[in-house]
């Protein structure tokens, strides 16, 4: 069982607000090592110069949209197995197969609340202590 607070997070949206809201939540949830990204860019960027254990993307951005940094990063073998949620304010099951088929670990669909959050999260690194 991971603790939360030992799970680095990357928070990828080109919304500061929707940064800000899952910041909060994860702090809610006990995460502490939190790295936020305001474009697929700028989360690259970041990623070659440190790893984090979980990514949480947004799908719609400007410059490189959560799709387009999803399969990039399941193309290079140091991020290759990183844990990936996709958030999206649309549950259209052909975007949902897609980003499946991209290598997705899971998805949530905006809004969401802590609860839903830590279910998603869950799912994929385990239950949190």
């Amino acid at each position: 069982m991971p603790k939360a607070s030992a799970v680095s997070v990357m928070i990828v949206d080109d919304q500061q607000s929707m940064r800000g809201i899952c910041k909060y939540i994860l702090t809610q949830l006990g995460f502490t090592n939190i790295v936020e990204a305001k474009s697929g860019r700028d989360a690259l960027g970041k990623l070659e110069k440190s790893s984090v254990d979980l990514i949480i993307s947004d799908w719609n951005m400007e410059d490189i949209d959560g799709l387009t940094l999803l399969r990039v990063i399941r193309k290079h073998p140091k991020t290759q197995g990183m844990p990936f949620i996709m958030a999206t304010g649309r549950s259209d099951k052909e975007q949902v197969k897609e980003a499946i088929s991209s290598g997705v670990n899971n998805y949530i669909i905006k809004p969401f609340d802590a609860s839903t959050m830590k279910k998603r999260i869950e799912a994929v690194i385990g239950v949190l202590s």
